[in-house]
């Protein structure tokens, strides 16, 4: 099966089963940006982990789909696809995988505002108009990127979905909050990256030196708080914890 692809029938049925390599298996469970997809996706990664399916290595949650990196050597690709079944069959526990809430302060348009106005033009929204429907969602963080501890979160506003930059730019400061396309992120450790730059948080989201060093997990919900620049030294030495709300 290496390198092809096996699903469940029409290609518009999910979950379906694709082979990635010779080593791993991606289940997809739709085709969209969305919470009752992502729940599924981060369902089957937990029934994964508690499975006895020999020869996994490794899993690798994304907004739509799990990757599955196994040894080929210890477990046939028909035969995975086969354990899987059966752990979707069986029932996946979605309701398992709530996330934790998040109260995010945001100084928007710090260090300066250049991309703040340049997302303003380009909306047609005022700068401010920018800052409160930010603000004003509820975001989810979907899967974690290409660098360690970035969250890549849905939920932006559609008054503020906007291309991404033809050309990226390097150096984005640990802790820039941006927009791009329909999503928005945090960067957790200075970066190149091709989307705009809302404001920074005094949150530190990746720590190597911690016991465990991210902050946030997938599943976790976010606000974000505007606060004033002044506010950021004083915020950033207090324990991250501080930020994260009561259960709900």
């Amino acid at each position: 099966m290496a390198g092809g692809q096996q699903n469940t029938g029409s290609p518009n049925i999910y979950p379906r089963f694709s082979s990635v390599g010779d080593g791993a298996i991606s289940v997809e469970f739709g085709d969209a940006i969305d919470p009752g997809i992502n729940a599924q996706v981060r369902a089957l990664d937990r029934a994964v982990a508690a499975s006895d399916i020999p020869g996994i290595i490794e899993t690798v949650p994304s907004f739509r789909a799990l990757l599955i990196i196994y040894e080929p050597e210890e477990i046939a690709p028909d035969e995975l696809i086969a354990g899987l079944r059966g752990l979707i069959d069986r029932g996946l526990n979605v309701r398992a995988v709530t996330g934790r809430s998040w109260t995010v302060p945001v100084a928007y348009g710090f260090p300066d505002d250049g991309d703040l106005r340049e997302v303003a033009g380009t909306t047609g929204l005022s700068p401010e108009e920018v800052v409160a429907v930010h603000s004003s969602g509820v975001y989810q963080i979907y899967m974690m990127g290409f660098v360690p501890g970035l969250a890549m979160l849905g939920g932006l506003p559609a008054p503020l979905h906007i291309s991404r930059r033809p050309e990226p730019r390097q150096g984005i400061a640990e802790g820039s909050v941006m927009i791009g396309g329909m999503q928005s992120l945090i960067v957790p450790m200075t970066m190149p990256s091709g989307w705009y730059t809302l404001g920074r948080t005094p949150l530190r989201l990746f720590n190597p030196a911690a016991a465990n060093p991210f902050l946030f997990r997938l599943g976790d919900r976010l606000r974000f708080r505007p606060i004033a620049a002044r506010e950021m030294d004083g915020l950033a030495r207090m324990r991250n914890e501080y930020f994260l709300n009561p259960p709900e």
